[in-house]
């Protein structure tokens, strides 16, 4: 006797033009302190695990920086009672981990090889290695030996990140800077030779590797490079020339404010780069945009200017110039965007520069109540917005 055909429609759901997941990050780097230093995160005016405020609205992967040793510029700030002497070390680290891991969302260890924030214009030499900073051998041994001992460590607690980013915006290279006692603020340049940064870069790559290959999760490497979008193959071109070729994924930082470019050019020179190097994703890993042109405490603003195509400043244009963004990403063949510190909210803590928040006009949260804004870039991850980019499929199952 013949059986009846049972019939099944599986509707599959995938990005035509990228095979893998597709990362919508946020860095929370910041998140802890701003708790300790009295931030209730809110949605709909009720307390809420701000993590999960940002799981919920998409957001799937957290990006967090690790400093070497920031105790020497950070303990001498004057911070409300019951904050920490200082952060992002390896225990804020853990902290920012667990509670991602706990959210549901995946997680991007950036390694800044500083005890302070590495950009383009300043990578300090951490003060414990500074007396080794014309070794380059020791200097190699020592980048193994702590990346090595920092994954480990992690790895041991369930905490092993998913990604792994070897140094932070490093176009002038890696540890490459020394500071007067004391201060942040580069007075020598150790070295101008690429040779120099790659075999360090090397050291790095090995120890993710290493412990990897035998780890809970073998983490893709990301580097990180920031410039004009012009700029970004020459970086890749340079590393490879200089023996720098196992790492995962390139990454790159780009805001309008600081470089210039606009989104189609975006969505171009992504393309350019997947089609030219193959063998590397590429992710933009950093950005930011503004949904207020005003400044809600006594800290400068550092993002100041607009695209002119997303005129007048709102959420509502802060919510279309990420979706907008992140589409050119999408269609150029990028897989993800990370969001630099939306929850760097203001409050009576204190930075190197000043109190407040250098981002509460980009924080997806309000400045009076740090109530989350619905209306803004913090729903960017909604996969409502690309459905322009998502196929569906009908499936007969017999």
């Amino acid at each position: 006797m013949q059986k009846n055909s049972i019939c099944v429609i599986i509707i599959l759901i995938f990005p035509p033009l990228f095979a893998q997941e597709f990362y919508f990050g946020c860095d929370l780097s910041y998140v802890n302190q701003m708790e300790d230093c009295g931030a209730i995160f809110k949605e709909k005016g009720q307390p809420k695990d701000v993590y999960q405020i940002f799981a919920d609205h998409g957001t799937n992967l957290v990006r967090a920086r690790l400093w070497i040793d920031p105790s020497w510029w950070q303990s001498p700030l004057e911070q409300p009672e019951g904050v920490k002497l200082f952060y992002n070390d390896l225990e804020d680290v853990k902290k920012t981990l667990q509670r991602a891991r706990a959210a549901g969302m995946k997680t991007m260890l950036g390694f800044h090889y500083s005890d302070f924030w590495a950009d383009p214009g300043r990578q300090l030499i951490p003060k414990r290695w500074q007396v080794a900073a014309y070794d380059t051998n020791a200097l190699k041994d020592s980048i193994y030996v702590y990346t090595r001992s920092v994954l480990i460590e992690l790895d041991s607690l369930g905490l092993m990140p998913d990604f792994v980013k070897v140094g932070n915006e490093n176009n002038s290279g890696v540890m490459n800077h020394i500071a007067k006692e004391g201060d942040y603020n580069p007075i020598t340049t150790i070295s101008e030779t690429w040779e120099r940064h790659a075999v360090l870069f090397n050291a790095a790559i090995k120890a993710v590797r290493d412990v990897g290959a035998t780890a809970s999760v073998n983490p893709e490497i990301v580097v990180h490079f920031a410039g004009e979008l012009t700029t970004h193959e020459w970086f890749i071109q340079n590393l490879l020339d200089h023996g720098v070729t196992d790492f995962d994924i390139y990454g790159f930082s780009y805001y309008y404010a600081w470089h210039k470019g606009s989104i189609p050019l975006l969505e171009e020179t992504i393309h350019e780069l997947v089609t030219k190097f193959p063998d590397y994703e590429i992710m933009v890993v950093e950005t930011g945009y503004l949904w207020s042109t005003e400044n809600y405490d006594s800290l400068i603003n550092i993002v100041t200017v607009p695209d002119p195509n997303y005129l007048p400043v709102s959420p509502e244009k802060q919510l279309e110039y990420m979706v907008d963004y992140t589409k050119a990403v999408m269609r150029g063949g990028g897989m993800g965007v990370i969001f630099w510190e939306p929850a760097w909210v203001t409050t009576p803590c204190r930075t190197p520069w000043g109190q407040g928040s250098s981002h509460d006009h980009l924080a997806f949260f309000d400045p009076i109540n740090t109530n989350f804004l619905e209306n803004g870039a913090g729903n960017w991850p909604n996969p409502s917005h690309y459905k322009d980019l998502i196929k569906t499929k009908e499936i007969e199952v017999k």
